[in-house]
């Protein structure tokens, strides 16, 4: 009996180590697993009127200029007050994902709209505020007001914002600014580690992925890694849905609750229960943390999503009078927060046909530059692809994607890795047409004007890497340079500004 009851505890403090050794070796890979991958249909069939609405609605925002935070009060009370897209930055997502689907000139004064986002102290992601001002820029209510609301309420200072540092890569990644992504580098960086503690919501996880990127493309090891390290343990604790809810609540010391703050952001106070569906946890998510959630949490998720339908069964209708609450404590109405916890959910994890997609789509936004809503109208876009491949960011550029009507429909005949630069850009009398990699092949260039018509073209040798082109007589304004096979297929296009 001696010998037993010394070797019961021996045998549990040899094997546990092992067991929990174990447990913890199969998260380690979650990190890995999902932050250097992005989606990337190639053909999209089927979805002309829907580009054409995206064009319309990113045309408001390119003719508003810098919008200011709308403010959504469907209550009562004068000192209820809610914003939306108050975050310094928030429009570069949008921009970002509407970005395929753009004319040539929409992409030329969408690259100036994001560079002048970026170069403002107060609008730039990595501005010191939480919140923008709520009187500077354009208004994104299609109404007049004679007062401006709540102009120094505090609502919102605590709400997720590292998601915008996601917005900036991926405006880099789907436009092609690479030198972009080292250009701010040091600004990105201080803002991460300066906010990266509390990125803990799906939706503000895709900060960590960002940084990961961003210092991967600048060499920086140390940041990377950190930012690994911080998604691997935002990742693991998002096995549990509920610990994301649990900092929704509370935030990281009681008093700082993302989505449970007084006045009117009391989003988990009882007297809300059964009104409002607390989808704030997804608010802002990207495809890469929603793949993680259809790999480990789908039946986790899939029970909350039902229940939020069945609190708002009409949840893609702005117009629906529910009662849910959600901005004054007797407000009727559902703001468009409501698509960017509903629609993520519907395109990634469940994966939704592109046809039932469509139908939700059969709302309107509530404004100018209702990024919720346009977001959701490219995710539906792209859910029209015929095939999504998940790229490696590291080694391979966003490439083309091909639309119903276009010149050339068949899939690209070689590797994305050859993308053209143009240095410099804009350009006002020279610029040269620089190929990332060398191919061993000739590759033939053209230039069009925004009027499509053709300015110039020429063509690489095989083994060539740059061409130097004389800009001096073309007209001011935007041109599409194009990169072909000799087959005529589109590989790239970049667009040149000339100022």
């Amino acid at each position: 009996m001696i010998a037993i009851r010394l070797f019961l505890p021996i045998f549990f403090i040899i094997v546990s180590p092992f067991v929990l050794t174990k447990e913890v070796r199969g998260q380690m890979n979650l990190a890995e697993a999902y932050a250097w991958h992005f989606p990337a249909p190639d053909t999209i069939r089927g979805a002309n009127d829907l580009i054409a609405i995206l064009q319309w609605e990113i045309e408001q925002v390119l003719d508003a200029g810098h919008l200011a935070p709308i403010r959504l009060a469907f209550g009562d009370l004068p000192y209820e007050h809610y914003f939306l897209y108050q975050e310094p930055g928030r429009i570069l997502t949008t921009l970002a994902w509407a970005w395929p689907y753009l004319t040539p000139t929409q992409q030329a004064r969408a690259l100036a709209y994001a560079e002048a986002e970026l170069e403002h102290p107060a609008f730039a992601p990595w501005a010191n505020e939480f919140t923008m001002p709520r009187d500077v820029g354009a208004r994104r209510e299609w109404y007049v007001s004679t007062d401006l609301w709540g102009l120094d309420a505090t609502f919102g200072d605590f709400r997720p914002r590292l998601h915008t540092l996601y917005g900036f890569w991926l405006f880099c990644y789907r436009s092609g600014q690479t030198e972009w992504m080292k250009k701010y580098y040091a600004r990105a960086r201080d803002f991460y580690f300066n906010q990266n503690q509390r990125a803990r919501l799906y939706g503000d996880m895709c900060g960590h992925l960002a940084m990961a990127r961003l210092a991967h493309v600048n060499g920086d090891i140390s940041a990377r890694n950190f930012a690994l390290q911080r998604l691997q343990s935002e990742l693991v604790d998002g096995l549990d849905v509920q610990n994301k809810h649990a900092f929704a609540r509370d935030g990281l010391y009681g008093w700082d609750g993302p989505y449970d703050r007084l006045p009117t952001n009391d989003m988990y106070s009882p007297r809300k229960d059964g009104w409002i569906y607390r989808g704030f946890i997804f608010l802002n998510m990207g495809p890469e943390i929603a793949r993680f959630l259809r790999d480990s949490c789908f039946g986790q998720v899939q029970t909350m999503h039902e229940e939020g339908k069945r609190i708002l069964p009409l949840w893609w209708l702005m117009q629906a009078t529910y009662f849910p609450r959600w901005t004054g404590d007797e407000s009727v109405g559902v703001p468009s927060e409501a698509f960017g916890m509903y629609h993520p959910v519907e395109t990634w994890i469940l994966q939704t046909p592109a046809s039932q997609l469509r139908r939700f789509m059969r709302s309107s936004p509530t404004g100018r530059g209702d990024c919720y809503w346009i977001e959701a109208l490219v995710q539906t876009i792209e859910a029209h692809a015929t095939n999504t491949r998940w790229l490696d960011v590291r080694t391979t550029p966003f490439p083309p994607i091909w639309l119903d009507g276009s010149v050339n429909t068949r899939p690209f005949a070689y590797a994305p890795a050859l993308r053209l630069r143009l240095q410099p850009n804009p350009a006002a009398h020279q610029v040269q047409l620089q190929l990332e990699e060398v191919a061993p092949f000739p590759l033939y260039w053209q230039a069009h004007d925004t009027q499509g018509r053709l300015v110039a073209t020429g063509h690489f040798a095989p083994g060539q890497s740059s061409v130097s082109i004389s800009i001096n007589h073309w007209a001011k304004g935007a041109y599409r340079i194009s990169l072909l096979d000799n087959h005529s297929s589109l590989i790239h296009t970049q667009t040149l500004v000339i100022p």
